[in-house]
Parts: C-alpha cells; structure tokens; sequence
C-alpha cells in the first residue's frame, strides 16, 4: 500500500515538473491578439455580440474556427452551474438552414457558486475553454435536428456526458488549441478555488490534463 502511495506521489510530482517546464513555450500572447482584434472583429464580429470585456480571447479563439466566420453567436452573462456553455436557441433549429442557427454562449456571472467564474481564469485557459464551446457549435451545424436533440438528450445520461463531453475536448486538439485547453484543465484542477464537487465534475466528464497532454503528443 505505501508503495502503491509513493509511485502515485512521484507520478504527480513528475506531471507538475513536466508542466512547469513547458507551460510557458505554448501560451499565446494576449497582446499579438489584441493589436489584431481590429482585423478580427471586420471577419467575425458583423453577427456576433461580442462583450468587450472578453473580446481578445473569444476573437483569438475564433480564429481557429473559420467555418463560423458568418454563424450568429450571442454572449451574455447567466446563472449556470458551470463557468461556460453554449447552445442554439429553439427557434433558429425549427426554422432555420444549419448555416443560418443563432447559438448563445453564456457566461456564468454568479460570484461564489462552486464553478469557477471566468473573470478569475488565466488568458490561455479561456482561449482553451472558449475553444471547447466552439467546437460544441461546430458539431451542432453539423447536425440534422433531429441529431440536435439527440446531442442534448445525451446530456440525461452520465456515460452519454461524458463520451460526448471527451470527443469535443479531442476535437479542440485537433483545432490546435490543445495546450490551451490543458492549460483550462490544469487550473480548475491545481490552481483554482474551485470547491470539490465542480472537480469531481470536471474529472468524470471531461479529459485530465494528464490525458490531455497525452493526447497532444500523440499528435
């Protein structure tokens, strides 16, 4: 049992080494963004509200998603159990082309649940978490309504969640914002005030940084 005990330490240890030592070489720089955001927000910002408060790292984001250039997408600040998440509104599913859906991201506002607020989330970990949500948009437009419903009622079953949940974290690697959703994952693990229960949350339906950093290198 004490050996058992001793390898997980050292296996934690090594992963925390690991991290130190490579963080800083695959963050983005917020400011190359920002003097861009003029640019950006002429090829994204037409049909979307953007808050000016996040306008960096969504715009930065965006620009890993070119195929939602001319996709309606709303932000507004909300009551939600969780720091983000997005879906589109029924109306635009009923009796809208795929191409023209409105989507809403929404953007947890309330100080002292047990999510984390975005507010308190580093630069790279939004643009890796902002990422995420987009992707959830991507493989909407890519459904049928009838795949749409199917998406959402996978949300009333945990095993359902989760594999849904861990194929869009894959599809945010692959967009190539890999480390910056690590980056998501490794603080609300290690370094948020997130309570318990949110990261037991995050551990069963999402991928570990671990496995994210897994993921990456195998790519």
């Amino acid at each position: 049992m004490k050996l058992n005990v001793l390898n997980s330490n050292l296996s934690v240890l090594f992963f925390l080494l690991c991290h130190f030592c490579f963080s800083q070489t695959r963050q983005i720089d917020s400011t190359s963004i920002s003097q861009n955001n003029d640019s950006l927000k002429k090829k994204y910002h037409v049909l979307k509200e953007i808050p000016k408060q996040y306008e960096s790292t969504i715009l930065g984001a965006l620009n890993y998603f070119p195929e939602l250039e001319n996709t309606t997408i709303i932000f507004k600040k909300s009551h939600i159990k969780t720091t983000l998440n997005v879906r589109p509104t029924i109306g635009s599913i009923l009796f809208k082309q795929r191409n023209r859906r409105t989507y809403v991201v929404r953007i947890n506002n309330r100080i002292g649940d047990s999510a984390v607020t975005l507010l308190n989330v580093p630069f790279n970990a939004q643009l890796g978490l902002f990422a995420h949500e987009f992707c959830h948009i991507v493989d909407y437009n890519n459904r049928s309504f009838g795949g749409i419903i199917l998406r959402l009622l996978a949300y009333s079953n945990k095993k359902s969640k989760e594999t849904y949940e861990k194929e869009i974290d894959s599809e945010t690697i692959k967009r190539g914002l890999g480390w910056q959703l690590y980056y998501w994952a490794y603080f609300i693990m290690y370094q948020s005030n997130a309570k318990k229960r949110y990261k037991t949350y995050k551990k069963k339906f999402y991928l570990e940084p671990e496995e994210i950093a897994t993921e990456i290198k195998k790519r």
